[in-house]
């Protein structure tokens, strides 16, 4: 029968065991019997689940002697499990049950298991056995039972089976199992599994199946000097979640150990060190499960705490989401990890915990487990789709999702939140993080507007854990509120795993938190959580919620159904205009179509309450208050939206605590200056400057020249108040910024109501500045006004052309506020609307380019056209790779203009249109290809030739290549090779598979053999595969024949590496020229890119690679510089894989060019070694950064990413990247 597998074993090369029984496996493939269930379809009915069933019942039933038994089971609330006992004569056949899984209606899922048939094959006939029969069989395997010491036997048992052998022999048997142990220790408990032939009474098999583990709970002290614990005890193991630590006791001859593995968690002792530690930590507890282990650095037992803590983390995501953290794979925990170390961290599966130093005690604490587990969860790590939210917003929400697990954890332990995130191990004040109050710790932010690219990823968290606490604790008007923790939690969980990516913004992210709400709504039905009239919550209604409570931080979310109020403002210090901004099923309501709409405005300063639709409001004092409108709309339904709001009475205050050495000595606005002398603040405002609507105001302010500092390179910076709102918003009112030893000059432009008076602030700072309001330790700070007036000039419009290779390049340096849009013409029919546009024509020729800009009421305010003269490049040239018969080409190399076509000619009557691509030849010989570049002004050729032959056996080997979601590559190689006419008949055949990255792989057996193989990362491989055989010992004494085929492998990510830009400022020095080993020098003079785009420095692995690099400066003083060299070992397209500040392995050199104070010898050389951990591939091509950044003092923290120019990033020095190829072996 087709389908069926006799179960026929290969003994030797000369002998086979076959026998009669034979198995049908249906596992992916259930219509193996669907000719039987054709045949009874009009027996069965039409019930698909009982007929499938029955319809297997039947196929078994026609071979003689076999029936089947159902047992019928419940797998979640729809899909039902069948389990199938397998019978002969109405022996069960042993441990070859089957089990049917179908779905909610009825259709079958999935078959496991083999269906046994033809057993009377084996077993013609079957003798009676007897239960005196059966016990005879057991005491004589009892009796000969090897033992050196008197034994105990017990819980024995012994019944009729049929047995399928090693061989696939269907044997009628007895199975025996008991229990035995000796009289006295040592002892050694063993469970018996054995098979006696009831025919022959041949002892089948004999094994000890005891499972020796057996978990207990553990007992010892807990908690540190902060917060003093009880002790953890043996009994509360029986509590859940267990208020203690949970260990596995193993028994051997000497004693008891218990292990910190269990319950998915196993924790190991680093025991100061760094070096690797594989297995659990152990400790004797032959007489009590007790740890005392150990007491250090204020910390009562961290191992402990830390196994517990885990523990309690796991089985929080096992009850909260219904799976373990990690999946199928157990949680690895490393304490006591490195010396003195003030870090906790996850990396790879596992979570290492330092024992903290002047920040931290040991860091242990639920909270802080909880954390770093939780960051495998959000990599996704045991998962098949793994992730990485390492960059930018995205790293921010990685840390407050760990952060809301710390809570949980606590929640799902103790049932109560203190919202503070590591309280119990920080040591210098109540917690480290906060949520309800983001902003106590001094550093971490409470809305979207005060993010920049300066806030590290902890300090960003406070978003989103305010938005969770808002939500979390919330009340509702007339409801009670269904959020606690657990819901919060699962939320957030879900919308980690479901739709949050790598690149994953505060905005994108909080929306994909709201649609996954229907999860939360599902958990609550199934709690019994309820609304007070007794409905179940909706979707719609918890959506609505985490709107709320994202508006909280300045995410504007929008359910788009049912009844949405919403509130915003405008406001100049105590006076403020409200907007009204209700929705109805994603409608908005206006004013013109409220009919019947009521609206109730509470303004939180205990004033009367509003009904007006969008009323104004003036505050008499500053202060916060807490705005709410509620919105009834005329069916009565109603819903309120409360938004924190912050009333200022002036703008906020700011001055320089030392300023003797650094202030202004003077501001220069337009044609008005302004001369002054050290101040901590000044006050110029009621000096009022006029600047004409959009028209530039130019900007000068000048430090004073004090002896200590006049050499010091000083901090400037610009804010204006540009929608006279009273505030300086962090970062769009950030209007000029630069760095300098004396002067900042540069270009204002503002457009708005006229006549409106507008406030200025200016800085000089010796460190970094992030906002205008405060105080800075070394600086002054000084107000002005200036005043908008009518402006009738057109705009002053400032373009150039430049053409480079087969395009122009168009700058548009026009400073204008007036202008809100941009339309340009081309001369060839195409358009932009981009400030600075870059085109490629199709054509040489004289074409006129247009462009008109428009202001805010779509006006035509100024226009410019030139007519300028494009010419096209074109250039063929390509060098052709071969592999056996095969060429590879593409036109990587040639300069194609826009609108070309290409043609390749091989040389055998065979062409292509594609630029890149491949051909096969069918005959040996030399051919000659071409590349022809066909375009509207020329036509341009080149030919290579290439040599194909062969002398020898080739196998035949093709690949097909899949990039996965962990950015790598599955290579499945298809090896079509067959036995070739002159191999013996038994060839003896060995398969040697190279596959370019340092792997290899041997088969043996016949020509024909498939592999895959995973490349980790992107790049080219030169694979092979090399067939060796042996000829017939009549044809050259049967001597080897070994084939080859070549593969080159070009693996290219769909995703190109991008790396970050990075801008220096190289005012006073830049990077003159470097040289590492024997390449070089090379010098860029000062021009952004790649130094060596076609020329790549070559570095290795196996000896120390040398550097030299000088320095150039704008005087004839060399300065002290410090020089940083970052190279991308593993070609994820980041520095230090997205960590720059805690993960220094990309960061190869840090050097200090100094000789005395601000002053160094011009250059710096040395020699660095490459670790090869990182690198996949034998040769890596990948990108290196060179940062210089001037300093009187050694830096050992410049962000690779820097913009010299930025405030979050400012210096002084040149960043110059380079193409490097690493060479590993």
């Amino acid at each position: 029968m087709q389908g069926l597998k006799s179960l026929c074993v290969l003994a030797s090369a000369i002998s086979m065991y076959c026998h009669g029984a034979e198995r049908v496996s249906l596992f992916n493939d259930t219509q193996k019997i669907a000719p039987t269930l054709q045949q009874k379809q009009s027996t069965f009915g039409d019930d698909s689940n009982q007929n499938y069933l029955l319809t297997l019942k039947t196929f078994a039933a026609q071979y003689t002697g076999h029936t089947l038994t159902f047992h019928q089971s419940q797998v979640g609330q729809t899909k039902q499990s069948h389990t199938i006992t397998q019978k002969y004569q109405n022996i069960p056949i042993w441990n070859h049950d089957l089990v049917v899984l179908t779905d909610e209606n009825g259709a079958v899922e999935q078959v496991y298991g083999d269906l046994i048939i033809n057993v009377a094959k084996d077993i013609p006939t079957l003798a009676p056995v007897s239960e005196a029969q059966l016990s005879a069989t057991l005491d004589s395997v009892i009796s000969q039972f090897t033992s050196e010491r008197p034994r105990i036997f017990k819980r024995s048992s012994a019944q009729e089976v049929i047995y399928i052998d090693a061989h696939g022999k269907a044997r009628h048997a007895a199975k025996l199992t008991f229990f035995t142990d000796f009289k006295s220790g040592p002892f050694k408990p063993q469970r018996i599994l054995a098979f006696v032939d009831l025919i022959t009474n041949e002892l089948i098999s004999q094994s000890d199946v005891l499972q020796r583990v057996v978990y207990e709970g553990g007992s010892g002290p807990s908690g540190n000097d902060k917060v003093s614990r009880p002790d953890y005890q043996q009994a509360d193991y029986v509590s859940y979640p267990p208020k203690t630590f949970v260990v596995a006791m193993e028994t051997d001859a000497q004693q008891t150990n218990c292990l910190f593995d269990a319950k998915n968690v196993e924790t190991r002792n680093y025991n100061h060190g760094t070096a690797q530690v594989n297995t659990p930590y152990s400790y004797n507890c032959s007489d009590s499960t007790r740890n005392d282990y150990k007491e250090y650095h204020g910390a009562r037992s961290a191992l402990n705490d830390a196994h517990h803590h885990g523990q309690t983390a796991s089985l929080m995501f096992e009850a909260y989401l219904g799976h373990k953290p990690y999946f199928n794979k157990k949680i690895i925990q490393n304490v006591h990890y490195g010396l003195n170390m003030d870090q906790a961290f996850y990396e790879n599966g596992e979570v290492y915990f330092g024992d903290g130093d002047y920040l931290f005690y040991p860091m242990v604490s639920l909270d802080v487990v909880a954390h770093e587990i939780a960051h495998g969860f959000t990599e996704e790590y045991g998962s098949n789709t793994p992730k990485s939210m390492l960059t930018g917003q995205a790293r921010a929400i990685n840390e407050a999702f760990s952060d809301m697990a710390g809570e949980a954890a606590e929640f799902f332990y103790s049932g109560a939140n203190d919202w503070k995130s590591n309280h119990e191990t920080f040591r210098l004040d109540d917690a480290l993080r906060y949520f309800k109050t983001p902003t106590l710790d001094g550093n971490s932010i409470d809305h979207v507007e005060d993010y920049d690219d300066s806030v590290t990823s902890h300090h960003g968290a406070g978003v989103f854990n305010k938005a969770f606490y808002y939500l979390t604790t919330a009340d509702l008007d007339n409801e009670t509120s269904p959020w606690n923790t657990k819901y919060a939690f699962i939320l957030f969980a879900n919308a980690n795993k479901n739709c949050w990516t790598s690149n994953s913004t505060y905005l994108t992210g909080a929306d994909c938190v709201m649609r996954q709400t229907h999860t939360v709504t599902e958990q609550l039905t199934q709690d019994g959580v309820k609304r007070q009239d007794g409905s179940n919550w909706q979707v719609t209604d918890l959506q609505n919620h985490v709107r709320k409570a994202f508006a909280q931080v300045g995410i504007g979310l929008k359910v788009d159904r049912g009844l949405e109020s919403e509130l915003g403002f405008d406001r100049q210090f105590l006076a403020f205009d409200f907007k009204n901004l209700t929705r109805r099923d994603g409608q908005q309501v206006s004013a013109s179509n409220s009919e019947g709409w009521q609206w109730q405005w509470n303004f939180g300063d205990g004033s009367a309450q509003s009904s007006a639709f969008e009323p104004t409001h003036n505050y008499t004092t500053a202060g916060e208050y807490n705005v709410e409108l509620t919105a009834i709309a005329p069916s009565g339904q109603s819903d309120t939206f409360m938004l924190p709001i912050e009333v200022f009475d002036d703008y906020c205050p700011a001055q320089g605590i030392n300023h003797s050495k650094y202030y202004l000595s003077s501001v220069s606005l337009n044609s008005y200056k302004n001369d002054s002398t050290s101040s901590n603040y000044s006050d110029y405002s009621h000096d009022v400057v006029e600047v004409k609507d959009g028209k530039a105001l130019n900007v000068t302010l000048t430090a004073a020249p004090h002896p200590d500092t006049q050499d010091k390179t000083k901090n400037f910076y610009v804010w204006l108040d540009k929608d006279n709102d009273g505030l300086f918003h962090k970062t769009e009112e950030l209007a000029l910024f630069g760095s300098s030893k004396t002067q900042l000059t540069g270009e204002i432009s503002l457009s708005g109501e006229l006549n409106q008076s507008y406030r200025l602030r200016t800085m000089v700072s010796f460190g970094l500045v992030k906002s205008a309001c405060g105080d800075m330790s070394w600086g002054e700070v000084e107000d002005y006004t200036v005043k908008l007036i009518e402006n009738t000039d057109p705009v002053d419009l400032r373009v150039s052309a430049s053409q480079g290779v087969n395009q122009i390049s168009f700058e548009n340096n026009t400073v204008d506020a007036r202008v809100k849009r941009w339309h340009w013409k081309f001369g060839d029919g195409t358009t932009s609307s981009e400030k600075s546009p870059i085109h490629q024509y199709a054509q040489s020729g004289n074409y006129t380019v247009e462009l008109k800009a428009y202001d805010r009421f779509n006006k035509v305010i100024g226009s410019w056209n030139k007519q300028i003269q494009f010419n096209t490049t074109i250039t063929a040239r390509f060098t052709p790779r071969k592999s056996g018969s095969t060429v590879y080409v593409d036109t990587n190399q040639s300069v194609i203009p826009k609108g070309s076509t290409i043609q390749w000619q091989f040389g055998d009557d065979v062409t292509s249109s594609v630029r890149d691509t491949q051909h096969t030849y069918q005959a040996d010989g030399e051919y000659t290809i071409t590349l022809t570049i066909n375009h509207a002004d020329g036509t341009q050729s080149t030919s290579e030739t290439v040599k194909i032959g062969e002398t020898s056996f080739t196998p035949d080997v093709s690949y097909t290549v899949s990039e996965q979601a962990d950015g790598t590559f599955k290579v499945s190689f298809s090896n079509t090779t067959t036995k070739p006419d002159n191999a013996s008949r038994y060839p003896d055949v060995t398969l040697e598979w190279n596959f370019g990255d340092g792997s290899t792989l041997t088969q043996t057996g016949n020509f024909g053999q498939d592999t895959e193989h995973t490349y980790q990362a992107a790049g080219n491989f030169s694979a092979s595969l090399t067939i060796s055989y042996n000829k017939p010992i009549w044809d050259d004494w049967g001597s080897r024949v070994t084939g080859t085929k070549n593969m080159l492998l070009e693996l290219k990510s769909t995703q190109p590496v991008e790396y970050c830009t990075a801008v220096g400022l190289t005012d006073y020095e830049h990077i003159s020229n470097v040289t590492f080993n024997q390449d070089g020098p090379f010098s860029n003079a000062q021009q952004p890119g790649v130094v060596n785009p076609n020329n790549p420095i070559k570095l290795y692995t196996t000896q120390n690679n040398t550097y030299r690099i000088e320095a150039g400066y704008a005087g004839n003083e060399a300065f002290a510089e410090n020089y940083h060299i970052w190279i991308d070992l593993n070609g994820d397209g980041q520095f230090g894989d997205g960590d720059w500040r805690n993960n220094k392995s990309e960061l190869l050199v840090m050097d200090f060019d100094q000789t005395n104070q601000d002053y160094g010898k011009g250059y710096v050389e040395g020699e660095f070694s490459i670790p090869s951990n990182k690198l996949s591939q034998p040769v890596t091509t990948t990108r290196m950064r060179i940062l210089q950044y001037y300093g009187f003092s050694r830096v050992n923290s410049i962000d690779p990413c820097s913009d010299y120019s930025s405030a979050a990033t400012s210096g002084s020095g040149e960043i110059e990247d380079y193409l490097v190829e690493i060479y590993k072996n």
